[in-house]
């Protein structure tokens, strides 16, 4: 695997990694942990130059954006998967880390933050990975995914919009945004969470009023994740088109 080396340091660092996708459902080798590690300094040593991500975020790029993304890696299915609006990397590069087996298009109109995700894909060997700089809607036609992901690109009727034409039948749309309140333990666990970090969850979400899915589609599901070390709930909308979801009930 080119571009990998293990530091002095790093041993705590991957344990404490490994931690915390384990309370995210995630199991994840040695290889994987070191992938992720190592992205996390690639992005770093970029920001520096090139700001791919927010200078107040470096020192908790780990919750904030690293963990955030592969909060929704259960959810993540189907062999081809694009990540609309992917920036530097997130959620797509830990997505394609986690989901070997799966393939990845990394899609954003900044060749700049395309650059760098190229980099990241021959750094750490990432053959699963596409990166694409254009506009979602220069893809050329007939291009297809069973799964898309979207991470505060726009709101769920833009992302829809934008998503539903590259979505195969049975597709899902994935749409992560931040609920932009504290975390007081008003969240639900997604998908496969483990018993033990359940404890303390109420049964039901936050309430909120009511809200209309983006016309075409309709809420598979909606969840609120609680991301190990981070202090506010992240939402995450599932949505297909509405045809398919009846036919599925």
């Amino acid at each position: 695997m080119p571009g990998l080396v293990v530091e002095v340091d790093d041993e705590t660092v991957l344990r404490q990694l490994q931690a915390d996708a384990s309370l995210l459902g995630l199991e994840l080798d040695d290889e994987q942990l070191l992938q992720l590690s190592q992205f996390e300094k690639l992005l770093l040593r970029w920001n520096q130059a090139f700001n791919i991500i927010s200078r107040k975020d470096e020192s908790r790029l780990t919750t904030r954006h690293l963990l955030d993304s592969l909060s929704i890696a259960p959810g993540v299915q189907g062999p081809s998967v694009l990540d609309m609006g992917t920036g530097g990397g997130l959620p797509g590069i830990p997505l394609a880390i986690c989901h070997r087996d799966q393939q990845f298009t990394l899609l954003d109109r900044s060749e700049r933050k395309i650059r760098f995700v190229t980099q990241v894909k021959r750094a750490l060997g990432l053959e699963n990975v596409q990166p694409i700089c254009a506009d979602v809607r220069e893809l050329p036609q007939g291009t297809r995914y069973d799964c898309i992901v979207s991470r505060a690109v726009a709101d769920a009727e833009t992302n829809w919009r934008l998503a539903a034409p590259w979505l195969r039948d049975g597709g899902r749309l994935l749409i992560m945004a931040s609920t932009g309140s504290e975390e007081r333990g008003s969240a639900i666990p997604p998908f496969g969470y483990q018993e033990a970090y359940q404890e303390g969850y109420p049964e039901e979400a936050p309430e909120e009023g009511p809200e209309e899915a983006p016309e075409g589609s309709s809420y598979l599901t909606r969840e609120y994740l609680r991301i190990p070390r981070l202090d506010r709930t992240h939402r995450l909308d599932v949505l297909m088109t509405a045809a398919e979801l009846d036919t599925a009930e």
